[in-house]
């Protein structure tokens, strides 16, 4: 369970450091690639462990707003010790003398060797610049030989009290924590459902950082959103306040290894003692632009949002997009206040193997909506596809799966990594079908009325806005994931009935539901006008 750091292009550094510095780092990664070429990639993949290029090492080393005369720095997963060489190059242009002490936790033993190497070699060069440098290396699993202190218990006998650490810098390892776990059991009160190592590291090494400590961590931007970190979300951000946000905005191109396919997000937090007012955030596209990243400072109330007990954390990454939030948000209704439901798909296609049929026609046949039949406003269904069923069986025993024939508003549940659009919606319409009932499978959710049917205007009224770019823009502030949950669809804003009416009274005219055509009629209903309108536009282009 070793992670290997990340590291990044460097940022403007203070006054007080020299821009001359020896290249430790440059000897930590030739280390790394030979670890990389004597394991597999399935070898690390199993331990969670990731290897990352040198530029992300030096931008999360720069995130550090000051080095003290005296610093102490915790790296929970050091690999072969990237990120701390990088912090030690940092120290280096430094132009007064530093006594820094690195702990590092490495509990893979083919990493210990390299990881002595690079530590020896960054001490004698420190040492040689005047620096004085400790380095202390522990072969444990850092959450389980520290669980205790996120459990409020004191860490370290020479200091008696917990808050040791004046940094934290980390690339914690990923991979799937189960209810059953040890992790689990030792802290189970960050653990719902399907949690994950990463969230883990964090929570144990903020509460390991004194008050004012600050903690740098690339980790994949899931822990953003979604119920399965909302335990984790609640506990940490109650203890650590969020600084800096760096979005990679590709999913491929963070990382070297092949397969890494996650929107990956550093983070820079400070342990409460103070709280930030604003929140820094910027972005690239991947690890090769990172000297001079676009950044936008918000409110932290913009970003770190608990408005519905949910503590998500939203990365506009543009000033266009914080203020297409603010449109969003200016909307009058929550979705689930204007009476409107979502839930899934009921149908699980390995379940209910003996209900699916490759016909669509006979007695007793039912339509099958799959994603596949899911276009922009438009069901398509039969779609004749190899290997995929057309047909569902109505019968007494599959009554349960099946839905009412009536208008719904069905909505793509998951997206391609690479996939430029995130929403996809479509109108289900009851008079394009002779059947009683419908049978939908659980990668769609469906919007209804709670007490009667959505009529047509509603139901493209609705469709247009889940379909339009500045709803889909607003999404992925919310969201990195590729999953459209419907718990983030009830707590949405959403304009009053009326003006969703007028929206698909228009669009359902059309012959033509390409966002060139559609997007300027729902812009003119929410009085959408000027730069934003022009933005969205050139967008659909």
């Amino acid at each position: 369970m070793s992670h290997t750091k990340t590291k990044l292009g460097s940022l403007n550094h203070s006054s007080q450091e020299d821009p001359k510095a020896s290249p430790l780092l440059d000897y930590a990664l030739e280390l790394q690639m030979e670890h990389e070429q004597a394991t597999t990639l399935a070898e690390r993949k199993a331990r969670g462990q990731v290897f990352t290029p040198g530029d992300v090492c030096r931008f999360m080393a720069g995130l550090f707003s000051t080095f003290p005369k005296e610093i102490r720095v915790l790296d929970p997963g050091a690999g072969v010790g990237s990120l701390a060489a990088a912090v030690c190059e940092r120290v280096l242009r430094l132009r007064s003398p530093r006594r820094v002490e690195l702990t590092l936790y490495e509990n893979d033993l083919l990493l210990i060797e390299p990881l002595q190497r690079v530590m020896n070699r960054c001490r004698r060069v420190l040492g040689e610049a005047g620096h004085d440098l400790i380095v202390r290396i522990h072969e444990d699993d850092f959450v389980l030989a520290n669980a205790y202190a996120a459990r409020k218990l004191p860490l370290f006998d020479e200091s008696g009290s917990q808050g040791y650490f004046d940094a934290v810098i980390m690339n914690p390892p990923y991979f799937k924590v189960g209810g059953n776990s040890e992790y689990a059991r030792l802290l189970s009160e960050l653990v719902h459902g399907q949690s994950n190592i990463y969230a883990l590291f964090m929570a144990v090494a903020s509460e390991l950082l004194r008050p004012g400590g600050e903690m740098v961590a690339i980790t994949p931007r899931s822990f953003c959103n979604g119920l399965y970190f909302r335990c984790f979300r609640h506990w940490f951000f109650e203890r650590m306040g969020l600084k800096h946000a760096h979005l990679f905005e590709s999913r491929k191109d963070t990382f070297r290894e092949a397969g890494i396919l996650q929107e990956s997000l550093i983070t820079l937090c400070v342990r409460r003692g103070t709280s930030p007012t604003y929140v820094t955030l910027s972005t690239s596209f991947g690890r090769d632009q990172l000297r001079n990243p676009p950044v936008l400072k918000l409110p932290v109330c913009k970003v770190v949002d608990n408005s519905c007990g949910d503590m998500v954390i939203r990365l506009p990454m543009s000033a266009v997009e914080a203020q297409i939030m603010d449109i969003v948000e200016s909307w009058p209704n929550r979705f689930s206040d204007l009476g409107l439901k979502v839930s899934t798909g009921p149908v699980v296609s390995f379940r209910a193997r003996q209900f699916l049929l490759d016909s669509h026609t006979g007695p007793h046949v039912v339509p099958l909506i799959l994603v596949g039949n899911v276009r922009l406003f438009e069901t398509i269904w039969p779609i004749k596809k190899k290997g995929k069923p057309v047909g569902f069986l109505a019968c007494r025993e599959s009554l349960p799966l099946l839905l009412p024939t009536r208008n719904y508003v069905l909505l793509r549940r998951f997206s391609a990594k690479e996939e430029q659009r995130r929403l996809t919606a479509s109108c289900f319409l009851r008079s394009a079908y002779s059947t009683p009932h419908v049978a939908l499978e659980n990668h769609l959710n469906y919007v209804f009325h709670a007490e009667r049917e959505l009529t047509d205007d509603e139901t493209y009224g609705i469709a247009a806005l889940f379909n339009s770019i500045m709803l889909d823009l607003y999404f992925r502030t919310l969201s990195g994931n590729t999953q459209v949950n419907a718990r983030e669809i009830r707590t949405m804003n959403f304009p009053d009935l009326r003006t969703i009416v007028r929206i698909g009274r228009r669009i359902k005219k059309l012959n033509d539901f390409s966002p060139m055509s559609t997007e300027p009629i729902l812009l003119d209903a929410l009085g959408v006008d000027g730069l934003i309108r022009q933005h969205l536009m050139e967008v659909t282009r």
